[in-house]
């Protein structure tokens, strides 16, 4: 497997690598977060690890990048952060991303995320092939292929909005904006899983 990991902390990038490069992995490393659009079309990995804090463009920045770029925007991402996602960056980006790994990490934490990842984009690549032989068109194979990848994340913001009600439900006086973003954050969950259904419904 192909992965791209793209953090300004050469250290702890060098150390992710050699981790990864002892499992069998192709493992390169991006410390220049300007560089990362042009790194990714050239390298075409098939995972990309991107930290959240650098300078001077944040992960976040680069992972809309990614998205917002067609050669690019289905290439798997995991983000790296030593912290929590928000509700709003849960409300902003939750869907953009296809796993979330907590820094400082374990050995096994870091090639546990990665193959977990591997292992839903081949099963997704298995029903985009299915779906194809059912004679289903290019764009609904296309469907079937990506339904099943929105299930880890979805459940991962699932978990963060559980976490979170229980925080308000204990401090009654916090601002109303608060209360409307995990309003937000429960609509978003409860229409990708019931499209998620649904698009499972009509797929192979």
């Amino acid at each position: 497997m192909k992965v791209l990991l793209i953090d300004d902390n050469e250290t702890l990038i060098q150390i992710y690598q050699k981790i990864l490069r002892a499992q069998g992995h192709l493992a390169d490393i991006l410390t220049d977060g300007t560089k990362a659009i042009e790194t990714i079309k050239t390298s075409n990995p098939d995972i990309i690890l991107l930290d959240l804090m650098m300078e001077p463009v944040s992960g976040w920045e680069i992972l809309t990048a990614i998205r917002d770029d067609s050669e690019i925007s289905d290439i798997p991402v995991i983000i790296l952060t030593g912290k929590v996602l928000t509700i709003d960056e849960a409300v902003q980006y939750g869907l953009k991303i296809d796993g979330f790994v907590m820094k400082p990490l374990e050995r096994s934490m870091l090639v546990t995320a990665v193959e977990e990842i591997w292992d839903i984009i081949s099963e997704c690549n298995e029903r985009y092939e299915r779906s194809i032989a059912a004679g289903l068109s290019e764009e609904k194979a296309q469907s079937c292929r990506n339904v099943y990848r929105k299930r880890k994340m979805l459940s991962y913001l699932r978990d963060l909005l559980i976490r979170q009600e229980k925080i308000l439900n204990l401090r009654p006086d916090e601002n109303i904006k608060f209360t409307e973003t995990i309003e937000e954050l429960r609509m978003i969950i409860t229409d990708g899983f019931n499209n998620m259904a649904q698009e499972e419904a009509t797929c192979p």
